[in-house]
């Protein structure tokens, strides 16, 4: 059996300490780690004692890692696990760190697309949100029941500020400036047709 001759605290990083069995260094390993295991020099210790207090450790640096990703803006489940793969933990670790995420309630993607919708509502369509939602890795369930049948009723607002901003655009414009905005046709044409007066000039042959 191994024994522990040393445990030193690491300069650059002074949450962690650095594992010294038998005269050589094993591991770093976080300090609630070791602490909350009990290690001390002099422990004898099996190598499956070791990857458990290895494992606490990676997961105790997996969540302290994933709670400061949270800590600047709210993400999706999907966002995190990418992030955690991205800093170099294992598949086992981080579906642990997500599900501790998840107990936590510091991960929703149901309250994260609700509030995104929320959010880029003002600027944007169904179609495009929908897009971004996917990317981030938000159930399609959750997208259709939230977006659902909604009116996009900030669509007039959008175009008239284009307008505003466009004197020259014509229909032709607007309704490439809105499909790019991830409107749907439905909604574009509607919107193009109550605004009609609003052009300086129109396109009324414009094929769609």
């Amino acid at each position: 059996m191994a024994k522990i001759t040393d445990i030193q605290k690491q300069k650059r990083n002074k949450t962690r300490v650095s594992i010294f069995i038998d005269g050589e260094f094993v591991c770093g390993l976080d300090e609630v780690a070791v602490a909350s295991s009990r290690l001390k020099i002099g422990d004898e210790i099996t190598a499956d004692e070791l990857k458990r207090v290895v494992e606490k450790s990676e997961l105790n640096s997996a969540f302290e890692r994933a709670v400061g990703y949270l800590s600047a803006s709210p993400r999706a489940k999907k966002e995190i696990m990418r992030y955690l793969a991205d800093k170099g933990y294992d598949k086992n670790i981080i579906e642990q760190t997500v599900a501790k995420l998840d107990a936590y309630h510091y991960i929703d993607d149901y309250l994260y697309a609700q509030s995104y919708i929320k959010s880029k509502s003002k600027k944007y369509g169904a179609f495009r949100i929908s897009a971004e939602l996917r990317q981030k890795g938000i159930a399609q369930e959750i997208i259709d029941e939230l977006q659902g049948d909604a009116p996009e009723d900030n669509i007039i607002e959008i175009a008239n500020k284009y307008l505003k901003s466009h004197k020259s655009a014509d229909k032709q414009k607007l309704k490439r400036f809105l499909a790019g905005r991830g409107f749907s046709w439905d909604s574009i044409n509607g919107a193009v047709s109550q605004l009609s007066g609003a052009f300086e000039t129109i396109n009324d042959d414009y094929d769609e």
